[in-house]
Protein backbone atom coordinates (compact mmCIF):
# COMPACT_ATOMS: atom_id res chain seq x y z
CA UNK A 1 0.00 0.00 0.00
CA UNK A 2 1.44 3.65 -1.01
CA UNK A 3 2.46 5.38 2.16
CA UNK A 4 0.52 8.66 -0.24
CA UNK A 5 -3.08 6.59 -0.34
CA UNK A 6 -5.78 9.08 -0.08
CA UNK A 7 -7.03 9.86 3.21
CA UNK A 8 -10.81 10.19 3.84
CA UNK A 9 -11.71 13.76 2.66
CA UNK A 10 -13.12 14.63 6.29
CA UNK A 11 -10.02 13.60 7.81
CA UNK A 12 -7.83 14.92 4.80
CA UNK A 13 -5.41 17.96 5.79
CA UNK A 14 -1.99 18.91 4.11
CA UNK A 15 1.15 17.76 5.52
CA UNK A 16 3.92 20.73 5.37
CA UNK A 17 6.89 19.27 3.18
CA UNK A 18 9.19 19.96 6.03
CA UNK A 19 7.30 17.41 7.96
CA UNK A 20 8.18 14.19 5.29
CA UNK A 21 10.69 11.92 6.82
CA UNK A 22 12.42 11.60 3.31
CA UNK A 23 11.17 14.41 1.15
CA UNK A 24 10.03 13.64 -2.90
CA UNK A 25 13.13 13.41 -4.75
CA UNK A 26 13.09 17.21 -6.89
CA UNK A 27 15.68 18.35 -9.36
CA UNK A 28 18.46 19.59 -8.19
CA UNK A 29 19.90 23.26 -8.53
CA UNK A 30 21.02 24.49 -12.08
CA UNK A 31 24.72 24.96 -10.48
CA UNK A 32 24.27 21.72 -8.30
CA UNK A 33 23.16 18.94 -11.10
CA UNK A 34 24.91 16.06 -11.73
CA UNK A 35 28.60 16.63 -12.82
CA UNK A 36 28.40 14.62 -16.48
CA UNK A 37 31.43 16.07 -17.58
CA UNK A 38 34.21 15.08 -14.78
CA UNK A 39 33.57 11.43 -16.14
CA UNK A 40 34.15 11.85 -19.47
CA UNK A 41 37.22 14.09 -18.37
CA UNK A 42 38.65 11.53 -16.38
CA UNK A 43 37.93 8.85 -18.65
CA UNK A 44 39.83 10.86 -21.40
CA UNK A 45 42.74 10.97 -19.31
CA UNK A 46 43.12 7.29 -18.74
CA UNK A 47 42.49 6.56 -22.02
CA UNK A 48 45.91 8.49 -22.67
CA UNK A 49 47.23 6.84 -19.58
CA UNK A 50 47.19 3.65 -21.46
CA UNK A 51 48.34 4.30 -24.86
CA UNK A 52 44.72 3.73 -26.07
CA UNK A 53 44.01 5.88 -29.53
CA UNK A 54 41.98 8.76 -28.36
CA UNK A 55 39.77 10.15 -31.27
CA UNK A 56 39.61 13.88 -29.38
CA UNK A 57 41.13 16.45 -31.86
CA UNK A 58 44.67 18.35 -30.46
CA UNK A 59 42.28 20.61 -28.55
CA UNK A 60 39.13 19.70 -26.46
CA UNK A 61 36.73 21.56 -24.66
CA UNK A 62 34.73 20.84 -22.23
CA UNK A 63 31.89 22.92 -20.77
CA UNK A 64 31.56 22.13 -16.97
CA UNK A 65 28.89 23.24 -14.25
CA UNK A 66 30.17 25.36 -11.24
CA UNK A 67 32.00 23.28 -8.98
CA UNK A 68 32.85 20.25 -11.46
CA UNK A 69 36.23 20.98 -12.26
CA UNK A 70 36.89 20.77 -8.45
CA UNK A 71 35.28 17.17 -8.54
CA UNK A 72 37.69 17.42 -11.58
CA UNK A 73 40.73 17.93 -9.21
CA UNK A 74 39.26 15.38 -6.13
CA UNK A 75 38.66 12.31 -8.37
CA UNK A 76 42.42 12.70 -9.23
CA UNK A 77 43.89 13.12 -6.01
CA UNK A 78 42.28 10.11 -5.07
CA UNK A 79 43.64 8.12 -7.85
CA UNK A 80 47.65 8.98 -7.24
CA UNK A 81 49.05 6.66 -10.25
CA UNK A 82 46.84 8.93 -12.80
CA UNK A 83 47.58 12.46 -11.04
CA UNK A 84 50.97 11.89 -11.29
CA UNK A 85 50.56 11.16 -15.11
CA UNK A 86 48.45 14.34 -15.62
CA UNK A 87 50.47 16.44 -14.11
CA UNK A 88 53.42 15.30 -15.86
CA UNK A 89 52.11 14.07 -19.26
CA UNK A 90 48.58 16.07 -19.99
CA UNK A 91 48.04 19.27 -20.38
CA UNK A 92 44.88 21.50 -19.96
CA UNK A 93 43.69 24.51 -19.06
CA UNK A 94 40.71 25.69 -17.12
CA UNK A 95 39.00 29.38 -17.63
CA UNK A 96 37.49 30.03 -14.19
CA UNK A 97 35.16 32.95 -15.16
CA UNK A 98 33.02 30.62 -17.54
CA UNK A 99 33.73 27.03 -16.43
CA UNK A 100 35.42 25.76 -19.72
CA UNK A 101 38.19 23.20 -19.50
CA UNK A 102 40.64 22.76 -22.24
CA UNK A 103 42.27 19.57 -22.67
CA UNK A 104 45.73 19.64 -25.07
CA UNK A 105 47.41 17.07 -26.91
CA UNK A 106 49.53 18.42 -29.59
CA UNK A 107 50.61 16.63 -32.64
CA UNK A 108 54.49 15.89 -33.32
CA UNK A 109 54.60 18.47 -35.89
CA UNK A 110 53.66 21.46 -33.03
CA UNK A 111 55.94 20.05 -30.48
CA UNK A 112 58.70 20.00 -32.93
CA UNK A 113 57.99 23.19 -34.35
CA UNK A 114 57.68 25.45 -31.22
CA UNK A 115 60.81 23.99 -29.98
CA UNK A 116 62.93 25.35 -32.53
CA UNK A 117 61.07 28.57 -32.34
CA UNK A 118 61.84 28.35 -28.57
CA UNK A 119 65.59 27.96 -29.04
CA UNK A 120 66.20 30.54 -31.55
CA UNK A 121 64.16 32.84 -29.37
CA UNK A 122 66.69 31.82 -26.35
CA UNK A 123 69.57 31.58 -28.47
CA UNK A 124 69.61 35.23 -28.74
CA UNK A 125 69.02 35.83 -25.25
CA UNK A 126 72.11 34.12 -24.42
CA UNK A 127 73.86 35.89 -26.92
CA UNK A 128 72.69 39.29 -24.63
CA UNK A 129 73.92 37.93 -21.73
CA UNK A 130 77.44 38.33 -22.83
CA UNK A 131 79.02 41.21 -21.39
CA UNK A 132 77.90 43.60 -18.46
CA UNK A 133 75.27 46.26 -19.86
CA UNK A 134 72.08 46.07 -18.34
CA UNK A 135 70.52 44.53 -21.18
CA UNK A 136 72.99 41.51 -20.18
CA UNK A 137 71.99 41.52 -16.77
CA UNK A 138 68.32 41.54 -17.89
CA UNK A 139 69.01 38.52 -20.31
CA UNK A 140 70.63 36.18 -17.40
CA UNK A 141 67.41 36.26 -15.45
CA UNK A 142 64.72 35.14 -18.64
CA UNK A 143 64.60 31.48 -19.22
CA UNK A 144 62.25 29.56 -21.37
CA UNK A 145 59.71 27.58 -19.39
CA UNK A 146 58.04 26.11 -22.00
CA UNK A 147 54.42 24.48 -20.67
CA UNK A 148 55.00 25.62 -17.24
CA UNK A 149 51.29 26.30 -15.47
CA UNK A 150 50.70 29.69 -15.12
CA UNK A 151 47.35 30.52 -12.54
CA UNK A 152 45.52 33.92 -12.33
CA UNK A 153 42.68 34.88 -10.39
CA UNK A 154 39.15 35.29 -10.79
CA UNK A 155 37.48 38.57 -10.74
CA UNK A 156 33.94 38.02 -9.32
CA UNK A 157 34.06 34.55 -8.43
CA UNK A 158 34.09 32.77 -4.64
CA UNK A 159 37.61 33.24 -2.66
CA UNK A 160 40.38 31.04 -4.33
CA UNK A 161 38.89 30.80 -7.95
CA UNK A 162 41.39 30.64 -10.24
CA UNK A 163 42.11 30.32 -14.06
CA UNK A 164 45.06 27.54 -14.92
CA UNK A 165 47.00 27.80 -18.30
CA UNK A 166 49.68 25.81 -19.75
CA UNK A 167 50.99 27.41 -23.14
CA UNK A 168 52.86 25.94 -26.10
CA UNK A 169 55.86 28.35 -24.88
CA UNK A 170 56.71 30.91 -22.24
CA UNK A 171 59.83 33.44 -21.52
CA UNK A 172 59.55 34.33 -17.49
CA UNK A 173 62.30 36.74 -15.80
CA UNK A 174 63.24 35.41 -12.47
CA UNK A 175 61.58 38.35 -10.93
CA UNK A 176 58.49 38.23 -12.67
CA UNK A 177 55.26 36.30 -11.34
CA UNK A 178 53.92 35.84 -14.78
CA UNK A 179 56.17 35.63 -18.20
CA UNK A 180 56.61 38.02 -20.28
CA UNK A 181 55.90 36.27 -23.59
CA UNK A 182 53.44 33.57 -24.20
CA UNK A 183 53.35 31.86 -27.43
CA UNK A 184 50.69 29.53 -28.92
CA UNK A 185 50.70 27.39 -31.85
CA UNK A 186 47.48 26.81 -33.38
CA UNK A 187 45.60 23.93 -34.15
CA UNK A 188 42.25 23.89 -35.98
CA UNK A 189 39.40 23.93 -33.07
CA UNK A 190 42.00 25.84 -31.27
CA UNK A 191 42.11 28.60 -33.80
CA UNK A 192 38.98 30.14 -32.78
CA UNK A 193 39.94 30.84 -29.43
CA UNK A 194 43.30 32.18 -29.54
CA UNK A 195 42.74 36.35 -29.96
CA UNK A 196 39.85 34.68 -26.43
CA UNK A 197 42.82 33.35 -24.97
CA UNK A 198 45.52 35.97 -25.62
CA UNK A 199 42.72 38.24 -24.13
CA UNK A 200 42.89 36.11 -20.80
CA UNK A 201 46.77 36.07 -20.84
CA UNK A 202 46.89 39.74 -21.02
CA UNK A 203 44.23 40.57 -19.25
CA UNK A 204 43.92 38.81 -16.20
CA UNK A 205 47.63 39.23 -15.86
CA UNK A 206 46.99 43.02 -15.71
CA UNK A 207 49.30 43.28 -18.50
CA UNK A 208 52.08 41.58 -16.82
CA UNK A 209 52.49 39.28 -19.70
CA UNK A 210 54.11 41.96 -22.40
CA UNK A 211 53.29 40.14 -25.99
CA UNK A 212 50.98 36.71 -27.24
CA UNK A 213 52.59 35.35 -30.32
CA UNK A 214 49.89 32.79 -32.27
CA UNK A 215 51.75 30.90 -35.07
CA UNK A 216 48.71 29.59 -36.69
CA UNK A 217 50.11 26.39 -39.01
CA UNK A 218 46.50 24.53 -39.59
CA UNK A 219 46.98 25.24 -43.32
CA UNK A 220 42.96 26.76 -44.08
CA UNK A 221 42.02 25.40 -47.32
CA UNK A 222 42.19 21.95 -48.81
CA UNK A 223 45.69 21.56 -50.48
CA UNK A 224 46.88 24.81 -48.80
CA UNK A 225 50.54 25.23 -46.58
CA UNK A 226 49.22 28.64 -45.72
CA UNK A 227 51.10 29.42 -42.24
CA UNK A 228 50.15 33.18 -40.26
CA UNK A 229 51.24 35.05 -37.77
CA UNK A 230 49.84 36.79 -34.90
CA UNK A 231 50.73 38.90 -32.12
CA UNK A 232 48.70 40.53 -29.70
CA UNK A 233 49.56 43.60 -26.73
CA UNK A 234 47.71 45.63 -24.37
CA UNK A 235 46.88 49.33 -24.72
CA UNK A 236 45.29 51.57 -22.43
CA UNK A 237 42.68 53.79 -24.04
CA UNK A 238 40.87 56.86 -22.80
CA UNK A 239 37.10 56.80 -22.94
CA UNK A 240 34.15 58.82 -21.50
CA UNK A 241 33.78 56.37 -18.39
CA UNK A 242 37.93 56.58 -18.18
CA UNK A 243 40.74 55.00 -18.55
CA UNK A 244 40.41 51.12 -19.66
CA UNK A 245 42.85 48.18 -20.36
CA UNK A 246 42.03 46.44 -23.85
CA UNK A 247 44.41 44.21 -25.85
CA UNK A 248 45.01 44.85 -29.92
CA UNK A 249 46.01 42.77 -32.07
CA UNK A 250 49.59 44.20 -33.49
CA UNK A 251 50.00 41.97 -36.30
CA UNK A 252 46.60 40.53 -37.89
CA UNK A 253 47.15 36.55 -39.23
CA UNK A 254 50.19 37.88 -41.29
CA UNK A 255 51.27 35.07 -43.61
CA UNK A 256 54.77 33.58 -42.89
CA UNK A 257 54.29 31.14 -45.43
CA UNK A 258 52.18 30.96 -48.93
CA UNK A 259 49.80 27.98 -49.89
CA UNK A 260 52.88 26.57 -52.12
CA UNK A 261 55.03 26.41 -48.79
CA UNK A 262 57.15 29.57 -49.57
CA UNK A 263 58.19 32.30 -47.06
CA UNK A 264 56.65 35.60 -47.43
CA UNK A 265 58.19 38.91 -47.37
CA UNK A 266 56.36 39.40 -44.36
CA UNK A 267 59.44 40.56 -41.47
CA UNK A 268 58.45 37.83 -39.08
CA UNK A 269 58.04 37.88 -35.74
CA UNK A 270 59.69 40.54 -33.95
CA UNK A 271 60.12 40.97 -29.77
CA UNK A 272 61.97 43.47 -27.62
CA UNK A 273 63.98 42.67 -24.43
CA UNK A 274 62.12 44.27 -22.57
CA UNK A 275 58.95 42.19 -23.65
CA UNK A 276 59.90 39.76 -21.37
CA UNK A 277 58.95 41.28 -18.22
CA UNK A 278 56.38 43.46 -16.56
CA UNK A 279 56.83 47.04 -17.18
CA UNK A 280 57.75 48.47 -14.29
CA UNK A 281 60.87 45.45 -14.28
CA UNK A 282 62.00 46.12 -17.20
CA UNK A 283 62.17 50.19 -16.82
CA UNK A 284 64.05 49.24 -13.49
CA UNK A 285 66.56 46.61 -14.98
CA UNK A 286 66.90 47.94 -18.52
CA UNK A 287 66.81 51.98 -18.10
CA UNK A 288 66.93 52.86 -21.60
CA UNK A 289 68.61 49.67 -23.06
CA UNK A 290 66.63 47.29 -25.30
CA UNK A 291 67.49 45.06 -27.71
CA UNK A 292 65.34 43.31 -30.90
CA UNK A 293 64.77 39.67 -31.26
CA UNK A 294 63.70 38.61 -34.74
CA UNK A 295 62.59 35.25 -36.12
CA UNK A 296 62.51 36.07 -39.47
CA UNK A 297 59.72 34.58 -42.20
CA UNK A 298 62.73 32.19 -43.69
CA UNK A 299 63.38 30.53 -40.31
CA UNK A 300 59.54 29.76 -39.38
CA UNK A 301 59.35 28.18 -42.67
CA UNK A 302 62.55 26.31 -42.17
CA UNK A 303 61.38 25.36 -38.55
CA UNK A 304 57.91 23.82 -39.89
CA UNK A 305 58.82 22.73 -42.82
CA UNK A 306 61.37 20.42 -41.17
CA UNK A 307 58.80 19.50 -38.73
CA UNK A 308 56.37 18.11 -40.99
CA UNK A 309 59.42 16.30 -43.02
CA UNK A 310 60.50 14.66 -40.26
CA UNK A 311 56.96 13.46 -38.87
CA UNK A 312 56.55 12.38 -42.61
CA UNK A 313 59.05 10.28 -42.59
CA UNK A 314 58.86 8.30 -39.03
CA UNK A 315 57.92 5.18 -40.72
CA UNK A 316 61.03 5.00 -43.16
CA UNK A 317 63.84 5.89 -40.80
CA UNK A 318 66.25 4.03 -39.64
CA UNK A 319 65.92 1.92 -36.18
CA UNK A 320 68.69 -0.34 -34.15
CA UNK A 321 68.54 -4.22 -35.10
CA UNK A 322 68.35 -7.07 -32.64
CA UNK A 323 70.03 -10.65 -33.02
CA UNK A 324 66.96 -13.11 -34.18
CA UNK A 325 65.46 -15.11 -32.16
CA UNK A 326 66.77 -12.56 -29.17
CA UNK A 327 63.95 -12.71 -26.33
CA UNK A 328 63.20 -9.35 -24.72
CA UNK A 329 61.81 -9.05 -21.25
CA UNK A 330 59.82 -7.01 -19.26
CA UNK A 331 59.17 -6.73 -15.50
CA UNK A 332 56.39 -8.85 -14.54
CA UNK A 333 53.79 -6.48 -12.93
CA UNK A 334 52.98 -6.39 -9.34
CA UNK A 335 50.24 -5.09 -7.30
CA UNK A 336 50.50 -1.30 -6.11
CA UNK A 337 52.51 -1.38 -2.59
CA UNK A 338 49.99 0.72 -0.01
CA UNK A 339 51.77 2.37 2.61
CA UNK A 340 49.78 2.22 5.79
CA UNK A 341 50.04 5.24 8.76
CA UNK A 342 52.19 2.69 10.87
CA UNK A 343 54.19 2.42 8.08
CA UNK A 344 54.72 5.61 7.20
CA UNK A 345 55.27 6.47 10.52
CA UNK A 346 57.95 4.38 10.93
CA UNK A 347 59.71 5.56 7.40
CA UNK A 348 59.68 9.15 8.53
CA UNK A 349 61.37 8.02 11.70
CA UNK A 350 64.00 5.79 9.89
CA UNK A 351 64.89 9.17 7.82
CA UNK A 352 65.07 11.66 10.55
CA UNK A 353 67.49 9.08 12.30
CA UNK A 354 69.76 9.19 8.75
CA UNK A 355 69.14 12.42 8.52
CA UNK A 356 71.03 12.86 11.64
CA UNK A 357 73.58 10.44 11.51
CA UNK A 358 74.82 11.84 8.18
CA UNK A 359 74.74 15.84 10.13
CA UNK A 360 77.11 14.18 12.83
CA UNK A 361 79.67 12.11 10.16
CA UNK A 362 79.18 8.71 12.18
CA UNK A 363 81.79 6.80 11.02
CA UNK A 364 79.60 3.72 12.23
CA UNK A 365 76.79 4.34 10.65
CA UNK A 366 75.42 1.77 8.22
CA UNK A 367 72.11 1.65 5.80
CA UNK A 368 70.73 -1.70 6.98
Amino acid sequence: MSLLQTAPKESQHITPPSSFVDPPLTPPPTDERAYTQASRVIALFKDIEVGKPVTQPPWTEFQLVRGEYDEIERQLDQDKLLCGYVKDKIRYDYNGDKNQLFVRMPTAVHELFIARVEDTIFSQLKSICEGSSNAAAFAQKVQPARSTEIYFPVDDAPPGTRSKHEPDASFWHTDARYPGVIIEVAYSQKKNRLSRLAEDYLLDSNASVQAVVGLDIEYGKQGSRKATLLVWRTLVVNTVDGDELRVVQEIADEPFRDDQGNPTDHPGLRLYLKDFAYEELAQKELVDEDHELIVSTQQLCEYLSAAETMVGRLASLGEHSIAPGLKKRKRSETPTEHITSGDEATYVEQEERVAKRIAKDDPDYEDA
